[in-house]
């Protein structure tokens, strides 16, 4: 007797099963093996960081035109993994430069955060631009933080925090600082004065962290928008044809447009194509020199740390979070709170479950990733691993920015902004000696300066 359709297709499934199994166990331990790697690469002594403190003179001249030069060198230094070997043993991903501003009871500090040998190209790229700016070798201020929340409510602190995200695809570019610069120089702002004036009201015994996490990308990272660009062109130029109409203007005065067998005449407007409005315009260049400079897959991530009498997390969240509104542009691109990372949650918040105790595990996570100045991981089963009930480690998402934009958010600050007392200054600019200074002494003299 033969065998029905339905059981013919459970023999066959019965018969392959083995290779079902394994088109299903191949991706998933592929995504295991790979960030397992990653995990030891990023924690191995080929990725051990190093940190330097800017110390800002009393004035600077140059624009944040100067920091975007900065950012280019360093993107220079972007290391990938090149071939089957580095990818898959060594693990090889692209090693992090972390941008820190702080505010320790209203004394703002800048922190840079690199590859360990990677110091003196960094310290070349920064003087290069910026000479009276010293960078010090000092201790990671993040010891000065509780590692875990067991410590911060042991100390009786408590904290808030969020990552924050671009709302509109990362083609369209924030406003960026040459948007506040202007031939007046009484019309002239810096962007950095809100978040500098901002974190200098933080009162003793509380803390205000702005981590920008970057990892140079790929220098081809534009050419997946390029059918973005091709459709912004053609939506931009291409415009609706007028309704059709039965008279036509001339400079006499009117005619009439007859029609034969009576049919409707064709629209003698059929084949005008309106130009681009003055905004449309703006809007595409703009889309256009954003992705053509390099750029930077970056983490943008604060935290607000306080002793519980003067903890108020309204006025951080909405002081903090409202520094990045200055960057908005209506056509363009703004910034808004990732809430899936925000440490405030509600009932209303997906998965509606233990909205008290998944906050909880927010502050955690954050507080692990601030500490560690962490990327989300490359893989699907590294987020996995990652991940808590209820509380899954998805939420967190990077963004591309370019070294316009990062220059923006992250320079030292203009001789327009009025920045004493917070922020740590150089007292004294260096010089060197002048040429032609008579040196007296004997050969073993000399050799003690040399």
């Amino acid at each position: 007797m033969p065998l029905n359709p339905a059981d013919l297709i459970w023999q066959f499934l019965d018969l392959t099963k083995w290779f079902w199994v394994f088109l299903i166990l191949l991706p998933l331990t592929a995504s295991t093996w790979l960030g397992w790697r990653q995990f030891r690469f990023e924690h191995s002594a080929a990725f051990r960081m190093g940190i330097l403190e800017m110390r800002i003179p009393r004035e600077i001249r140059k624009s944040p035109r100067a920091m975007e030069q900065v950012f280019m060198a360093i993107h220079a230094l972007r290391n990938y993994a090149s071939d089957p070997e580095e990818v898959w043993w060594d693990g090889e991903i692209t090693r992090r430069f972390t941008f820190e501003i702080t505010s320790f009871g209203g004394e703002i500090r800048f922190f840079v955060r690199f590859y360990n040998r990677y110091r003196p190209l960094v310290e070349a790229a920064f003087l290069s631009y910026y000479p009276d700016v010293e960078l010090v070798d000092v201790d990671d201020y993040i010891e000065q933080i509780p590692k875990d929340m067991d410590e911060m409510y042991a100390r009786d602190l408590n904290m808030w925090g969020a990552e924050m995200e671009l709302r509109r695809p990362e083609a369209y570019p924030i406003r960026s600082y040459a948007a506040f610069e202007a031939p007046d120089e009484e019309r002239q702002y810096d962007p950095i004065a809100s978040m500098l004036e901002t974190l200098a009201k933080v009162k003793k015994g509380e803390f205000v962290g702005i981590q920008l996490v970057t990892a140079p990308k790929n220098p081809h990272w534009h050419e997946k928008w390029a059918p973005f660009i091709e459709k912004l062109k053609e939506q931009s130029s291409n415009k609706p044809k007028p309704p059709p109409t039965t008279k036509t203007e001339f400079p006499g005065g009117v005619l009439p447009v007859f029609s034969l067998a009576g049919q409707e005449e064709e629209s003698p407007f059929k084949n005008i194509r309106i130009s681009r409005t003055p905004g449309e315009t703006n809007v595409l260049e703009a889309v256009e020199n954003n992705l053509s400079k390099p750029a930077f897959d970056v983490i943008l991530r604060f935290a607000y740390i306080s002793p519980l009498p003067l903890f108020y997390e309204s006025l951080a969240r909405r002081a903090v979070g409202g520094i990045f509104n200055q960057y908005a542009a209506q056509d363009l691109n703004h910034f808004g709170r990732n809430e899936g990372t925000s440490t405030r949650v509600r009932f209303w918040h997906w998965p509606y479950f233990f909205p008290k105790k998944r906050a909880e595990w927010r502050k955690a996570v954050l507080l692990h990733k601030y500490r560690h100045r962490e990327m989300p991981p490359e893989t699907f089963m590294a987020k996995v691993v990652g991940s808590r009930l209820f509380q899954w480690d998805f939420a967190s998402k990077e963004f591309v920015m370019n070294v316009e934009s990062l220059a923006t958010l992250f320079h030292p600050p203009t001789f327009l902004v009025l920045t004493a007392p917070h922020i740590r200054r150089v007292e004294s600019r260096k010089t060197g000696p002048p040429a032609g200074l008579a040196i007296y002494g004997d050969e073993k003299e000399i050799q003690k300066f040399q």
